[in-house]
C-alpha cells in the first residue's frame, strides 16, 4: 500500500505529478483533498501529514492528468475557490466515515472516527464545483458526500450478513454489479453486469435532489449514482474502488474523468 504524503504543518496545497512527464501541459489538473493521519518515517513518531493512496494518482497520472492535493484545512470550506481556480476537476476520494454530527446524525457503534475539517472542505469543494459545471467524480466516502450535498442521506452502518460489500479489515472484496440501461456509467463501462472491488460498511438512504441510479449491487444496494440526464457537466459517483482494478476496466471511470475535465478546460479557454 503506497502514500503520497503532505506534511501539513506546510498548509499549500502541491501538484502531484506521477509517470512520464512528457508534455504536462497538457494535462488536465485534477484536484483532491488528503486526509490527515498520524505517521512513523525515519527518525520521527506520530508526525501529523497528510495522506493520500498512490492509486489513485497512479489512476489520474495513466489516464492523462495531473494530480494536485490540497490538504483538509479550514480555509479551504471557507474559500474553496483556493483549489477550484487551480483545477478542471474534482476527485472525491474514499477514506474514514463522515462525522455524522455533521449531517444532523447520532454515530452508528461501527462508525469510526472522522475528520470534520475534511468532510467540511470536500463539501464546499462539491457544492462549488456543481455549481461551476466541474468534472466530478466520487469514489465510496465520495459518493456519500456528494448525496449529502445533493439533500440526501447516508446509511450508517448497512445490514451485510453475506459480506459482499466488506471482508476483513485490510482486504478488499469482489461482487458483481447491474449497471442501469441508458447511464453515463453505462456509456462508460458497458452494459454487461462487471466485477468490482469493494470495501465499506456504508451506503447511501434517501437519493439525493438531482441524482439518479446508474447502478446497483446484487443485494439491491445502489453502487453508483450520476447526474440527472440534461444537467451540466459530468458527474458521476460510485461506491466501489475502481483505481484497485484499473486493468480490470477501473482506469475507464478515470479516463472519463480526465477526458471531461480536459474538454471543460479546452471550451472554457475558447
Amino acid at each position: 500500500m503506497h502514500y503520497a504524503v503532505v506534511l501539513t504543518s506546510v498548509g499549500y496545497i502541491i501538484q502531484s505529478m506521477n509517470g512520464p512527464r512528457h508534455d504536462e501541459r497538457g494535462r488536465p489538473v485534477i484536484g483532491l483533498v488528503g486526509d490527515s493521519r498520524p505517521a512513523h518515517f525515519g527518525a520521527w513518531r506520530d508526525i501529523d501529514v497528510c495522506l493520500t493512496w498512490s492509486h489513485y494518482l497512479d489512476a489520474i497520472s495513466r489516464s492523462g492528468g495531473a494530480a494536485l492535493i490540497a490538504p483538509p484545512e479550514p480555509h479551504l470550506a471557507e474559500h474553496p475557490e483556493l483549489l477550484l481556480d487551480r483545477i478542471d476537476g474534482l476527485l472525491l476520494t474514499g477514506g474514514r466515515d463522515l462525522v455524522a454530527s455533521g449531517y444532523g446524525a447520532e454515530p452508528h457503534p461501527a462508525n469510526e472516527l472522522g475528520d470534520r475539517a475534511r468532510d467540511d472542505a470536500e463539501r464546499a469543494l462539491a457544492t462549488a464545483a456543481l455549481d461551476r459545471g466541474l468534472p466530478v467524480l466520487g469514489v465510496c466516502r465520495g459518493m456519500q458526500l456528494l448525496n449529502l450535498v445533493a439533500g440526501g442521506g447516508i446509511d450508517q452502518h448497512l445490514e451485510d450478513p453475506d459480506r459482499i460489500h466488506r471482508g476483513e479489515p485490510g482486504e478488499f472484496v469482489t461482487h458483481t454489479l447491474e449497471v442501469v440501461s441508458g447511464t453515463t456509467l453505462e456509456s462508460i463501462i458497458g452494459p454487461e453486469p462487471a466485477a468490482i472491488r469493494s470495501h465499506h460498511h456504508q451506503g447511501l438512504a434517501d437519493l439525493g435532489a438531482g441524482l439518479r441510479i446508474s447502478a446497483r449491487a446484487p443485494d439491491g444496494l445502489v453502487e453508483a449514482v450520476e447526474r440527472d440526464a440534461g444537467a451540466e457537466g459530468f458527474c458521476l459517483a460510485v461506491l466501489w474502488h475502481p483505481e484497485e482494478d484499473l486493468e480490470g476496466g477501473g482506469l475507464a471511470l478515470y479516463g472519463a474523468l480526465v477526458a471531461a475535465s480536459s474538454e471543460r478546460r479546452e471550451r472554457v479557454a475558447a
